[in-house]
């Protein structure tokens, strides 16, 4: 049956023409999908030019409330004068509804909508998001609680020098205005709509009228759920309110945490493409039986003219002078054949210019043996100095545009590589020999094969100046945090997402008691530390550190004692924050400590002492007030003045210790002051101790104790004011007679080597406990296990007279051996001798 050419070339044709129909519907397809894929693109841009409009638009928001909220700063506008002011605010702003001046506290402190004056926004994470340092927050679409309208609320934190946040301006932008300023118009059905956080549709033009609960959009969108994740996403989507299939894209706005969505009905963009399918398959069925008819008819002639060759053929076999030979030009067609070949070809050649001529990446090709351009793309030639930016390199030879070329050993590596088959690639060249200083490139060359079997060299360059420098930068920054960390007094350290520290500075390691580096764990997986207020341990997930990392906030201040390496306690306040990369994940948490074991110490110390001052203040004021009622009540008689006398010397009795302890306070203030006033003069050590026993005296008698003196021969008088080192003699003495019950008070005197005289007191009491020795000459102090109350002043007082006087004080004790206090004097400087004619006269 196929055995004729025409038969063959019927079915050769008809096989072709099947083929081309096929074809056709393949073309047609694949610009239906090129078309949907045009219109995705469209979309994605679309939605990134609203995102950049919208980002544009918040941030204008804010610069112009943050200027609106330094005007209203520290009460310098109020009241109506402020409501004004916010109200001309709002009119000049387009997008704004109402703008409210917010205190720190959530509070409505002024508003351009009257209703919402007094009104507190303490709830609103906009104003926690203030708090926790951020400088603007943006809410999600939430109802006015004026007027239940729909509103985004763009909250700007006004600080002051501190840092301090004063107050912030709240901005409720009216989503409809919002969308006029930043959505495009688009042709036909096309929309663009704007979705919050949550995933409810804030605005949308064209506009539609939906309801509150229809707004939310997430969870039947795939492709918004990916935006709002931080991810572009394209592909169809059915519209909102049940509306046909569309194709739609959308994008997010990192900044906000939102996401813009562009979309097109898809059937709006099909309905061409089916018809010029339709059309294209029954315009090649057509060409095809056109085709099969023209084979016929071809097949016809060429077995005529085939005929005519073998009659042909014959005849000169049979040498007969054969006839015109006719038939078709098949060296025409065979030259038409060529033609549209090199037809093609070309337009190849001119797509793959094009590529590379519009290519973001800088291609470089040079005659291998004098490194001389053959062509170069528009990227690379703006890669380089004027002026050949703009008259370009074609035909220069590598030198000449790029100076220090052979100190920079590029000339010696081009060559290299031109002679042998390995090409050459660095991911940062760092070159200096450009004007504008110095560059980093990531570039690879190698040699390929030209035509007529010569060699081109393919340089491919892209300059990564800018990203190498900014990993410096990074670096840089770095090193400094590493540099302020190390001199923070407060403790500072750095986790990962699972809690493990990765970085502490020194002052935490103080604080630990620990110099090695912290092992993982250590720290937070142990019970090591308890509440200070209520003294319930600690778990390792309630520390502030593992609180922050669960719920991405920040957690203030908490006392915590916390079990130190060295075994000792300490008490410390404790806060942590999150740490969060660019796309807003919880990658880590710091966490600061701040020891407050001293502080806490000497506020409950002043507590204990104002509490003893109180009562010791109350009891000779309960004496001057019964004594002067008694007084009044005093009957005229022959012992009516006795009775005064004796009631006028209890009062004056209560008014001396009252009078002593303000003067020990008056004292003590003088003291730290630095102006208490001193007559220094030389004294006898022996009188000094005489005459503080002769005061403790009868205090010593009534409680049975021996009072005893001692004093080494020959001392040197001290310089001293008298009055002031009796004052610290009576009150060291007189708490060592308040702490013995038995035993005796013995009051010393010896030289010192360097001059100086010692004195000491030594009781035989019950001694001061080792944890409060170190402390006995604090203010306010009172030993944990002493029998009388006290102001907690005399030792204090003794330690800044001493001091003022140029020596020192310290105690000795043990717990049931009794306590020595000892203190140096400097020694009185001798007399000058004076002249013989002065000792006569």
């Amino acid at each position: 049956m196929l055995r004729t050419i025409r038969s063959r070339l019927f079915l050769l044709v008809g096989l072709a023409s099947l083929a081309f129909v096929a074809l056709g519907a393949l073309v047609s397809v694949r610009s239906l999908r090129a078309r949907a894929e045009g219109e995705q693109l469209s979309n994605l841009e679309v939605a990134r030019t609203a995102a950049a409009a919208l980002r544009a638009q918040v941030d204008g928001v804010a610069r112009a409330s943050a200027v609106l909220g330094h005007a209203l700063e520290g009460g310098r506008i109020l009241g109506e004068d402020a409501a004004r002011l916010l109200a001309v605010a709002v009119r000049d702003s387009g997008v704004v509804r109402d703008l409210s001046w917010v205190a720190p506290d959530g509070q409505v402190v002024a508003s351009s909508d009257a209703r919402l004056h007094e009104v507190s926004f303490a709830d609103r994470a906009e104003l926690r998001r203030l708090l926790a340092g951020d400088a603007v927050a943006v809410g999600d679409l939430v109802r006015n609680p004026a007027d239940g309208a729909p509103v985004v609320a763009i909250a700007t934190a006004v600080r002051d020098g501190a840092g301090r946040l004063s107050g912030a301006l709240l901005a409720a932008v009216d989503p409809e205005r919002l969308a006029a300023r930043v959505l495009p118009d688009r042709e036909g059905e096309g929309s663009v709509a704007i979705v919050d956080r949550t995933g409810r549709l804030v605005a949308r033009a064209p506009a539609m009228p939906l309801a509150w609960d229809e707004r939310l959009i997430a969870g039947t969108q795939d492709l918004v759920r990916a935006a709002l994740a931080g991810a572009e996403a394209a592909g169809p989507m059915r519209a909102e309110g049940g509306g046909p299939a569309r194709l739609a894209a959308a994008v997010p706005v990192p900044e906000l945490g939102w996401a813009v969505r562009a979309t097109q009905p898809r059937a709006a963009m099909l309905a061409p493409m089916r018809r010029e399918l339709a059309l294209g398959v029954a315009g090649a069925g057509l060409v095809a039986l056109v085709a099969l008819g023209a084979s016929w008819v071809v097949g016809a002639h060429t077995s005529r003219a085939l005929r005519r060759l073998e009659r042909h053929a014959a005849a000169l076999g049979r040498g007969e002078a054969p006839g015109p030979l006719t038939g078709p030009d098949e060296v025409i067609r065979l030259g038409a054949a060529y033609a549209q070949m090199a037809r093609h070809l070309d337009a190849a050649r001119r797509r793959f210019e094009a590529a590379f001529a519009e290519a973001p990446v800088g291609v470089l090709i040079l005659d291998p043996a004098e490194l001389r351009v053959r062509w170069a793309n528009q990227a690379y030639v703006a890669f380089l100095d004027a002026p050949f930016r703009g008259a370009g390199v074609q035909g220069l030879r590598l030198e000449e545009f790029l100076p220090r070329a052979h100190e920079a050993g590029l000339v010696a590596l081009l060559r290299e590589v031109a002679a042998g088959d390995v090409a050459h690639e660095e991911q940062e060249y760092r070159y200096d020999g450009f004007a504008r200083g110095t560059t980093w490139w990531r570039w690879s060359v190698r040699a390929v094969e030209s035509g007529g079997g010569g060699r081109d060299l393919v340089l491919m360059i892209t300059e990564v100046t800018e990203q190498v420098r900014a990993r410096e930068q990074v670096e840089a920054d770095r090193r400094r945090l590493e540099a302020v960390l190390r001199v923070l007094p407060v403790g500072v350290l750095m986790a990962d997402a699972g809690g493990q520290v990765v970085q502490a500075n020194d002052a935490a390691r103080r604080i630990w008691g620990s110099r090695a580096p912290f092992r993982p764990g250590a720290l937070y997986r142990e019970q090591r530390a308890r509440r200070a207020d209520s003294g319930a341990p600690l778990a390792p997930g309630d520390w502030a550190l593992q609180r922050a990392l669960r719920s991405g906030e920040a957690v203030g201040g908490e006392l915590v004692e916390i079990d130190r390496f060295d075994g000792t306690q300490a008490v410390v306040l404790n806060g942590a924050a999150p740490i969060r990369d660019g796309e807003g994940r919880v990658v880590g948490a710091v966490t600061t400590l701040l020891d407050v074991t001293e502080l806490r110490r000497a506020v409950r110390n002043r507590d204990e002492v104002l509490q003893v001052v109180s009562h010791d203040l109350r009891t000779p004021l309960s004496a001057v007030t019964l004594g002067a009622a008694a007084l009044t009540r005093l009957a005229d008689g022959p012992d009516a003045a006795a009775q005064a006398r004796r009631a006028a010397a209890r009062l004056a009795a209560a008014g001396r210790r009252m009078n002593r302890l303000i003067d020990d306070l008056l004292d003590l203030e003088t003291l730290e002051e630095g102006r208490l006033s001193m007559r220094p003069e030389p004294c006898d050590p022996a009188d000094l101790l005489g005459e503080a026993a002769d005061q403790l005296r009868e205090a010593a008698r009534a409680k049975g104790l021996d009072l005893c003196l001692s004093a080494a021969p020959g001392l040197p008088p001290v310089a001293c004011d008298r009055d002031r080192v009796l004052q610290v003699l009576g009150n060291v003495a007189s708490n060592a007679v308040k702490a013995t019950e038995e035993g005796a008070v013995c009051l010393a005197a010896e030289a010192q080597g360097d001059g100086a005289v010692v004195f000491r007191i030594r009781d035989t009491g019950p001694g001061i406990p080792d944890a409060d020795l170190p402390h006995v000459f604090d203010r306010f102090q009172r030993g944990s296990a002493a029998r009388w109350r006290g102001s907690g002043l005399g030792l204090a007082i003794a330690r800044g007279l001493v001091e003022a006087h140029g020596g020192r004080i310290w105690a000795e004790s043990a717990p049931g051996a009794g306590t020595t206090v000892s203190f140096t004097l400097p020694a009185a400087a001798p007399a000058p001798d004076l002249p013989a004619h002065a000792a006569t006269a």
